[in-house]
């Protein structure tokens, strides 16, 4: 009887919200090679790949991208079913080169199926099979054109399969490595004693090689009789995305230490970092919004994006311009909101932000009085910071020659919290006095591109999507 997808391992699927972060989908992603993105129901919405997720943190619109963005669409993906036939499986694994497929029933993502074990089960078939020879001559060809490697070991240590795969990623050839004893290649004992010895598999072993290379490696045991026979490992190699991993905490470390640099003591840290922010999902006919995730430390990540935004525009110039200070802008981002008491919601709270969350003004002003008395911040931050939401109501001896930099913060700060707590994507320009910002915001009344010149404060909205 022909085996079914049922019939063999499946795992549980790496799942995430449409609009998470793209860059959260860095962990999950080197660890499984792939992340499903679904609904609340579980309807499969698509699927992001390793390829996917680097081109996407490369790509300039990073800043702010979801996993919706990036993902390839579902329809666009091959899947099974559960009662798929494992040889139809196999021939989605060999024109795709991917580590799992997904396995929907009626729309909803029920489990994925890891190549694995089509791998295992027909390379035991190869292994083991003494009669039907068709089905072995097809089981063969099936491990011989799939895209991860695998090699056949048996008791003795003997090689025994040596497929294309493991030729292309070992550099050797099959011919001169079937028969011969299997040599450990890791920097690190092989668990394949262990597994030899134990008859429990070992799955997703990252395996650092002599050349630099890491591989993901899974050991089987061929079991026959209650007795191991033999061990089948399948591997690919993750070099890449464990490189990109590496990279993704080393500029988080490095932010991190480059921020805390700038900031005047511990107890301004532990204020940001204690500070939560909301994202939600605001609803355009009512006014209210529904919260769907609680940053905790909030405060603190709307600071660091606030000063990737100003990077960002340094980098194209901004600073170039006359009237514009970075110490005394970045000074105000920092302490701009060291004055926020914020309310205590819950995911799926539904409430009227105008009636929860305190009067912007009043925090803004709270700020500037810390800055001021505690920290004897430059009377040109403390401006900056008191009146930051007010440019309406700025009193008459409010210093003119801050007006350039004030519209500068208020830029930067919308800008944060679009990206702190809708996941907004934005990109930048600057020419002369005139930032051209195009906005894509959950938000209706901020999903736009738009001109803002710092000198004459004109605004001029050029499409609203």
């Amino acid at each position: 009887m022909r085996m079914k997808v049922k019939d063999v391992e499946t795992l549980d699927p790496v799942t995430v919200d449409p609009g998470a972060n793209v860059e959260s989908l860095a962990p999950p992603v080197t660890e499984r090679g792939i992340v499903y993105v679904v609904s609340q129901t579980g309807e499969l919405f698509g699927v992001v790949t390793g390829s996917k997720l680097i081109s996407a943190l490369t790509s300039e619109y990073a800043r702010g991208a979801t996993a919706q963005d990036v993902m390839v669409p579902a329809d666009s993906f091959p899947h099974v079913g559960l009662d798929t036939d494992l040889h139809t499986a196999a021939g989605f694994f060999e024109s795709s080169c991917v580590p799992e497929l997904p396995v929907v029933e009626n729309g909803v993502l029920v489990a994925s199926l890891p190549q694995r074990s089509v791998l295992t089960t027909f390379s035991s078939t190869v292994a083991s099979s003494k009669g039907n020879r068709y089905h072995e001559q097809r089981a063969l060809a099936i491990v011989r054109s799939l895209h991860e490697g695998l090699i056949v070991i048996d008791k003795d240590f003997i090689i025994r399969e040596f497929n294309p795969a493991a030729e292309r990623l070992m550099n050797a050839k099959a011919e001169d490595r079937i028969g011969q004893k299997a040599v450990v290649v890791s920097r690190d004992e092989s668990p394949i004693f262990e597994v030899m010895k134990t008859g429990k598999a070992r799955y997703n072993v990252i395996t650092p090689l002599t050349d630099g290379r890491v591989f993901s490696v899974n050991y089987v045991p061929m079991i026959e009789d209650g007795e191991v026979q033999g061990t089948i490992e399948t591997f690919h190699d993750i070099t890449e995305q464990e490189e990109l991993r590496a990279q993704l905490v080393n500029s988080r470390d490095e932010l991190d230490r480059a921020f805390a640099l700038t900031l005047p003591n511990s107890r301004v840290e532990h204020k940001l970092k204690h500070t939560p922010e909301y994202r939600d999902r605001y609803d355009p006919e009512t006014g209210l919004i529904t919260v769907t995730e609680v940053i905790e430390d909030g405060s603190y990540k709307h600071v660091v994006n606030a000063l990737k935004v100003l990077a960002d525009l340094n980098s194209k110039g901004i600073m170039s311009l006359l009237g514009i200070s970075k110490d005394v802008l970045v000074q105000s981002i920092i302490f701009h909101d060291l004055g926020k008491s914020q309310p205590q919601l819950e995911i799926g709270q539904t409430v009227d932000p105008k009636k929860v969350f305190e009067y912007s003004p009043a925090h803004a002003a709270r700020s500037a009085d810390i800055a001021a008395h505690f920290y004897r911040k430059d009377q040109d931050v403390i401006w900056l910071i008191r009146y930051h939401h007010k440019e309406d109501e700025l009193p008459l001896d409010f210093p003119r020659h801050l007006m350039p930099m004030l519209r500068l913060l208020q830029l930067v700060d919308g800008l944060s919290a679009a990206l702190t707590r809708r996941n907004a994507r934005i990109k930048l320009d600057v020419e002369g006095t005139r930032v051209t910002v195009h906005e894509r915001n959950g938000h209706p009344d901020f999903n736009r591109s738009r001109v803002v010149d710092l000198f004459t404060g004109e605004t001029v909205v050029l499409n609203v999507d």
